[in-house]
């Protein structure tokens, strides 16, 4: 990558990972981000491989943790994974969920863009209903009684809370 683009990709940068009050670490603006931004300006473009269920089986359990929490399973029952697996997750990964997100996604979970002006120091938040349907009530049972990975004991605490009226 020529000199230019590495010194442009790092004045757009807007955003670090630091420990969250919401659930373990978050997404933090390190300065103000304007409204209409993508926050995560220049990362890296994945090739995403829809993978059956059935082939995580083997898998460690803590690895079948991680692939829940960090992917949203399709309406086929495949998940969608990256080629470069977990080891290559960029930093929008660590996004955490919100009723009043700042940051939304403009195609489905891999780019966002910020909803309003935030705040240096402010944490970026997202829905994750609007792209991972374990987070829609009804169809989040769906998924357990159809044995699909799921989210992790204390997500489902926190999504229960949230949906509280």
């Amino acid at each position: 990558m020529p000199t230019k683009k590495v010194l442009e990709t790092l004045k757009n940068t807007y955003c670090r990972i630091m420990p969250s009050s919401i659930e373990g670490v978050g997404i933090f603006a390190i300065r103000e981000i304007p409204k209409g931004t993508n926050p995560f300006f220049n990362a890296p473009k994945q090739k995403w491989l829809n993978i059956n269920v059935e082939e995580f089986d083997a898998f460690d359990p803590e690895i079948k943790k991680m692939i829940s929490d960090f992917f949203a399973p399709n309406e086929d029952g495949t998940f969608s994974i990256p080629e470069c697996g977990l080891n290559g997750i960029d930093m929008s990964f660590f996004l955490n969920c919100s009723e009043s997100p700042n940051v939304k996604t403009i195609d489905g979970g891999t780019n966002f863009e910020t909803l309003r002006k935030i705040e240096k120091n402010e944490e970026l938040t997202v829905a994750y209903s609007d792209y991972d349907e374990r987070w829609n009530k009804n169809k989040f049972k769906n998924n357990i009684e159809n044995k699909l990975l799921c989210p992790t004991e204390q997500t489902v605490r926190a999504m229960q809370t949230a949906k509280r009226p």
